[in-house]
């Protein structure tokens, strides 16, 4: 009983530090689900390395496009559609 870490856990489970390595790890979970599921990583049939490189850096930029929130319109076209 004293040696289970299920149990017995570090740093204790109602701790901050725990909270703050638990957000961590999930996440990263999110984080690998987006990758695999969201935008299909696996769906790819590539033989090569490269292309499985290339596929994943292009995955990596649409999670990177994510996390900047961008608005759906721009302001550029805010303008044209005011001006005309």
């Amino acid at each position: 009983m004293k040696d289970n870490p299920r149990l017995f856990n570090d740093p204790p489970r109602d701790s901050k530090e725990w909270k703050l390595e638990y957000n961590a790890r999930t996440s990263s979970e999110r984080c690998i689900k987006r990758e695999k599921i969201d935008f299909k990583l696996e769906d790819g049939k590539h033989r090569s390395s490269k292309m499985w490189y290339c596929r994943l850096y292009h995955i990596l930029m649409l999670q990177h496009l994510d996390a900047w929130d961008l608005p759906y319109e721009s302001t550029l076209q805010k303008l044209i559609l005011q001006t005309a």
